[in-house]
């Protein structure tokens, strides 16, 4: 008798175990942070005068910061190095950002013209122009950054 009450002892601690072993794999796998994936935006802007105008000052943001000064800038185009900016997202999260540009420029005259755009990834998202002689165009596009 004896015998059959370890043997049921051991079955039934070795049932435990199992239970306790699947209960802990189950915590330690709902435990981990959701898997988080790289979600890059490259943003150019561009610029640019009508003939005998001239860019005199520019400033443009990498999205989400706060614009900074273009150095070097004059002439009848301008166009920013590539931005880069990269985000680290779980699956269906969104993170917006505004990518942003300043631009001022003297006109030869009263028709003359300035065009601003920003490209995303290669495609134009936005452009603004503006006429006269004082030139000066503010630009924003909010750029979604999203793991679908």
């Amino acid at each position: 008798m004896t015998r059959k009450k370890n043997l049921v002892k051991n079955s039934i601690k070795g049932f435990l175990s199992l239970i306790l072993m699947g209960l802990l794999a189950v915590v330690i796998s709902c435990s981990h942070d959701e898997e988080k994936y790289d979600v890059t935006h490259k943003v150019v802007y561009k610029a640019e005068v009508s003939a005998g105008s001239d860019i005199t000052n520019v400033q443009f943001n990498e999205p989400g910061r706060d614009p900074k000064p273009a150095m070097n800038v004059s002439g009848i185009t301008w166009t920013s190095p590539e931005v880069a900016n990269t985000w680290k997202l779980a699956v269906g999260e969104t993170h917006p950002l505004s990518a942003l540009a300043i631009v001022k420029a003297t006109g030869a005259n009263a028709s003359s013209t300035l065009k601003v755009q920003i490209y995303v990834d290669g495609i134009l998202k936005k452009e603004k122009m503006a006429t006269g002689q004082n030139l000066s165009v503010d630009i924003q596009y909010d750029i979604e950054y999203k793991v679908n």
